[in-house]
């Protein structure tokens, strides 16, 4: 489960109520608990998911363990008191289960078709549900790099089967060139695939040829700025932090939802716009030569040494000698 389907689980009441005080490892250094034991069994806390004060000051820890997600209390017994004995209490257990079971999937799609809080009831398409899998949550930069790949997709032809013919460039390092590689095939492995972070959603899609002069090469670049949450930034370092509450957090999760909702059903035209131009083929190198470096003993590919010591330098080496 991510933090998405977590908090929708939670506001509609898909958990088993536990309501039993329990043994907790808790970390004084860190403010954080460490595991806890609940009917004969250890659970090793694997990172706290939210934290948040409930009334009376009370702290409260929805954790992931190596047993599921759940949520842990402490409670003080006098709530005047300044010192008191507290207790910690387990409240509830977050359920994993199948489909259909109000965690936003639809029934009987399992995880291929995630339905979208703040879309209207729109189902994200199996295709980007895939590439959601792979990279490991959603987001509106996911959406951006899916919506370009069906152009490539569309107007080239350009499929997994036949990706060793074209090339790729991204002027950015988002969560947009995940979605490319995964849906086109195209991949930075089997150097078809080309990142410089220029900050820009612009995408080159081209085919290699012999020929080393410029060829028309199609080029995408975003021109709405839908893919940008706003406010909900803020959030997310809070989360990323550990320090978001869990209506925080559902704000945020819905401004991710809207945007990727947005991003969907905006027509192509009003998302991206389209050109020709003319670029050189990047040079595609047949396999790879390895060497050992004279210098660090490290292995490194023949072509990115250069002549040193008693043999070949990794660049790193090369860079230590200047």
């Amino acid at each position: 489960m991510d933090i998405r389907e977590i908090i929708f689980k939670i506001q509609h009441d898909h958990v088993t109520v536990i309501q039993e005080e329990v043994p907790v490892q808790f970390d004084n250094r860190q403010q954080t608990p460490l595991g806890f034991r609940w009917r004969d069994r250890h659970y090793e806390v694997l990172k706290p998911i939210l934290v948040s004060n409930k009334p009376g000051g009370h702290p409260c820890y929805l954790v992931l363990t190596d047993g599921g997600v759940f949520n842990l209390t402490m409670v003080r017994d006098q709530e005047a008191a300044v010192f008191c004995k507290s207790r910690w209490v387990l409240k509830y257990r977050v359920n994993d289960d199948s489909a259909g079971d109000g965690s936003g999937l639809s029934k009987g799609q399992g995880k291929t078709a995630f339905q979208l809080r703040e879309g209207g009831g729109r189902l994200v398409p199996l295709p980007l549900m895939n590439i959601v899998h792979f990279h490991g949550h959603l987001c509106p930069e996911l959406a951006v790099g899916y919506r370009a790949g069906l152009i490539a997709q569309n107007e080239l032809g350009l499929t997994r089967d036949n990706a060793r013919s074209f090339f790729i460039l991204a002027e950015n390092m988002s969560s947009a060139i995940d979605a490319l590689q995964c849906m086109t095939g195209c991949t930075v492995g089997n150097q078809s695939f080309y990142a410089y972070d220029l900050g820009k959603h612009v995408y080159y899609f081209g085919r290699f040829d012999s020929d080393p002069e410029p060829r028309e090469t199609l080029r995408v670049a975003l021109i709405n700025p839908v893919v940008d949450i706003g406010p909900a930034r803020d959030i997310e370092k809070k989360i990323v932090a550990g320090q978001a509450t869990v209506s925080e957090a559902d704000e945020y999760h819905r401004a991710i939802d809207k945007a990727v909702a947005e991003i969907l059903d905006i027509p192509d035209e009003s998302l991206f716009a389209r050109s020709k131009v003319y670029l050189r083929p990047p040079r595609l190198n047949d396999g790879l030569e390895y060497d050992k470096c004279s210098g660090c003993g490290e292995v490194v590919a023949a072509r990115k040494a250069v002549p040193g010591g008693n043999g070949l330098l990794c660049r790193v080496c090369v860079a230590k000698v200047l």
